[in-house]
């Protein structure tokens, strides 16, 4: 995780460099978002109270980054996501 120092603005960012061929963008965005919340990957609907499909199609979302140089971003309940090439950003908001 990545920390600025300033405890006034600071979020909670999770930037990773991620391999789609092996990681599913769907997988590898759950995935942050639990680390974030310090929960198992399969708590995370309960704990955050809502699922990456209530946002956005993660089949579609697959599709369109697998193997392909595109930028992505959207939000959802609390966090922001970024898929920028093979790279993976979420932040608490």
């Amino acid at each position: 995780m990545y920390y600025t120092g300033d405890p006034c603005v600071d979020d909670v960012i999770v930037r990773r460099e991620v391999d789609w061929s092996e990681t599913p963008p769907s997988i590898a965005i759950v995935t942050a978002i639990a680390d974030i919340e310090n929960v198992d990957p399969i708590d995370l609907p309960t704990t955050a109270g809502t699922t990456l499909y209530s946002y956005v199609d993660p089949g579609a979302l697959d599709a369109l980054v697998g193997g392909n140089q595109v930028c992505v971003s959207f939000s959802m309940t609390g966090y922001r996501v970024r898929i920028d090439g093979a790279e993976l950003t979420v932040a608490v908001e």
